[in-house]
């Protein structure tokens, strides 16, 4: 799960925590809140009622006939009363009662408040439905509850939007520094832009690591191309010898014999030695990649290359390129190298009479698919992990490999981003798939 999401999820999973415990606590807020403002109104139609009658006097509400004056609303959802009371202590207080209306009892909230004028006392008393405060206090708990609700939506797409902000110089870093940095030598040492200091030390850490890294690989791409000169040069001094050697007519039988056979040692040095300097320009990038290269030709290419050991053994090779595919960014030479190791390693392991197909077909998922397919003896299964691995010539091997075809292959295949798959079943055949990228 990505850094971005984790936080998101934490941060949604707190708020929602905390509207759970907001809900909870919600009624009782919400009925508290509904009576604060309950109590707030009874006081102000309380001080308006005391500003009437101090104005109009006590006579517009209690006449001498009447000693009571009371008014209730239609729907009986508040009332106010006022009556002549004997004296006594002061009254002044707010409390749930309930009163008789019309042959009905209602609870009320009340406000109770005793005064004098003109030597009588008088107690006036403002009620307010309890029914009307419920339907005030739900009111108040579904507008608090959608409030909450949309606050922690926006509040969380706000801390995706901000996580994806803040992580964008990590996710830079990873793409420049790491994933697209296939060779030292193409890295990129620009400064990612960023405002945050955890950031800029991972990026400055990771430039100085590739520093390090590329002076290295100076190092040893130096050391490789000064010890392969150093060692094939003895070689082409020695094969020249050994052929001087041969020339000489009074060399014995038996000494011919060994010449030959120190110039196939020195034959086998030079191909080893020039099959490891190729990997390993190969892998130090040392190949332009700058060619579009129509698959079809160059399959035609590999295949009138290899006629004559086809002719010898009796095999038949077949290809069916169709349609064509082009290969961006490429390298034609390693490229003709690739299927040339793995049509010639069909012919070395394939039998008499045997047959070869090139087949290219696009893949399902994008892309091209080139299927290099043979009749021949097949690979163990135990030996499939370690094919690919230098040096590994396997059991059924020919003598005269060096276990380096399918190494050069595998590398020329990644050079390019190409993906190298091996299927085969032991004693009828081996196919190897070639899956070329989308041409981008």
């Amino acid at each position: 799960m990505k850094l971005s999401t984790k936080f998101s999820l934490f941060n949604a999973l707190s708020r929602v925590a905390i509207l759970l415990v907001l809900v909870g606590a919600l009624p009782l807020a919400m009925s508290r809140l509904a009576r604060l403002s309950t109590d707030q109104r009874l006081a102000q139609k309380k001080e308006k009622v005391l500003k009437l009658i101090r104005r109009n006097g006590i006579s517009a509400f209690i006449t001498e006939e009447e000693s009571s004056y009371g008014s209730y609303n239609l729907l009986k959802e508040e009332f106010i009363s006022l009556e002549a009371i004997p004296p006594g202590p002061s009254i002044s207080g707010i409390e749930d009662a309930k009163r008789a209306v019309e042959d009905e009892i209602v609870e009320y909230r009340v406000l109770s408040y005793s005064f004098a004028d003109a030597g009588q006392n008088y107690l006036l008393e403002i009620g307010r439905s309890t029914g009307s405060i419920g339907e005030t206090e739900r009111n108040f708990r579904h507008y608090a509850l959608y409030i909450l609700l949309v606050a922690v939506a926006l509040t969380t797409l706000a801390d995706v939007a901000f996580f994806r902000y803040l992580l964008e110089p990590f996710y830079t870093i990873i793409r420049q520094r790491l994933k697209n940095a296939q060779h030292p030598a193409a890295f990129n040492f620009a400064p990612i832009e960023t405002s945050t200091d955890d950031f800029r030390y991972l990026d400055e850490s990771l430039r100085e690591m590739m520093t390090t890294i590329q002076a290295s690989f100076s190092k040893e791409r130096k050391f490789i191309a000064e010890a392969s000169h150093e060692l094939l040069t003895p070689l082409a001094a020695l094969q020249y010898r050994f052929d001087n050697m041969l020339a000489d007519e009074s060399l014995s039988d038996e000494n011919q014999l060994r010449v030959v056979e120190s110039q196939r040692t020195v034959h086998r040095l030079r191909t080893i030695i020039k099959a490891l300097l190729m990997m390993s320009k190969i892998e130090n990038d040392q190949f332009a990649r700058a060619e579009t290269v129509p698959l079809a030709p160059l399959v035609a290419e590999v295949c009138e290359e290899v006629q004559d050991r086809l002719a010898v053994l009796g095999l038949t090779l077949h290809q069916a390129v169709a349609p064509d595919f082009e290969v961006k960014n490429a390298n034609r030479g390693l490229l003709f190298t690739l299927i040339y190791n793995l049509v010639s390693n069909a012919i070395k392991y394939n039998r008499a009479g045997g047959r070869i197909d090139l087949l290219g077909r696009p893949a399902p998922t994008g892309g091209y698919v080139l299927e290099v397919r043979d009749t021949g003896l097949g690979i163990a299964r135990e030996q499939l992990p370690r094919l690919f691995q230098p040096f590994d010539k396997g059991a059924a091997a020919d003598a005269d490999s060096y276990g380096l075809g399918l190494s050069i292959a595998r590398t020329i295949a990644e050079l390019h981003g190409i993906r190298l798959e091996v299927n085969s079943i032991e004693g009828l055949g081996t196919s190897f798939l070639l899956t070329f990228p989308a041409a981008g």
